[in-house]
């Protein structure tokens, strides 16, 4: 987990954090080890790399004040069966799970929010599991081509049979569609 403390002063209403995060729902405030949802702010860096918590009212003194990440599991990015994977929204989705993974390892959790939490990612990675192999097998230009290709073994060996031998010479009939085989 990445978190930063600090001890209040009294005047201090600004402290910096550098923990990368995906959203500012991401960042978490606690004051003596009790989550307050409200009295700050958190400004972002530009890339999401650290940033600045900025309090209303200075904490109090001897006040423990962490600033820390805990990614919320939720899907960012909705892949469309017949649309193009992105790589760089793939190489994100795996980003933000590797880092919700890391979050989770360091907090300790009860056993139903472990569950809640481990049956949304198994079921987010075999949706995008799923995803992946439509396009790679059944799905888009590959599905197309082994359709073409079923249709093409199915139908070829009627053409033969219709024809005849391809060693027999052609009728008269069939010279204008396929010339002298």
């Amino acid at each position: 987990m990445y978190k930063i403390s600090y001890t209040g002063d009294g005047q201090t209403t600004e402290f910096l954090f550098a923990f990368p995060f995906f959203q500012i729902a991401d960042v978490h405030v606690a004051i003596d080890e009790t989550q307050i949802e409200s009295g700050f702010s958190v400004i972002p860096n530009d890339d999401f790399t650290g940033g600045r918590i900025i309090f209303v009212d200075a904490p109090l003194e001897n006040t423990k004040i962490d600033i820390y990440r805990q990614i919320s599991l939720s899907r960012i990015i909705d892949y469309q069966p017949t649309a193009k994977i992105d790589p760089e929204d793939l190489n994100s989705d795996f980003n933000f799970l590797l880092a919700a993974f890391q979050d989770l390892r360091a907090v300790d959790v009860d056993l139903s929010t472990w569950k809640n939490t481990h049956d949304n990612v198994v079921n987010f990675l075999n949706y995008t599991l799923n995803v992946v192999q439509d396009k790679l097998s059944g799905g888009g230009v590959l599905g197309l081509y082994n359709n073409l290709v079923s249709v093409l073994a199915c139908a070829l060996p009627e053409l033969i049979t219709d024809y005849g031998s391809i060693t027999e010479p052609a009728p008269s009939e069939n010279n204008d569609d396929y010339g002298v085989l």
